[in-house]
């Protein structure tokens, strides 16, 4: 059986059950899940910028004329 000082968290350790404690992990959660949501969204256009990009033929190099 473990020791009851295993049992005990240490007096200054933040416990879960803390209001201020629980609001972070609230807003940590909710900003993660937003962001996670926007990049979700954002792929389709991202993978239009990058196909885009990739199918783009070369720029060829202008021809010289030479003035008579």
């Amino acid at each position: 059986m473990l020791s009851p000082i295993w049992s005990r968290p240490p007096c200054n350790s933040p416990s879960p059950n803390e209001p201020r404690v629980r609001e972070a992990f609230a807003e940590l959660g909710t900003g993660s899940l937003a962001i996670g949501i926007a990049l979700v969204g954002l792929i389709p256009f991202l993978r239009k910028l990058i196909t885009d990009k990739a199918e783009t033929p070369p720029i060829e190099a202008a021809t010289v004329v030479p003035f008579v």
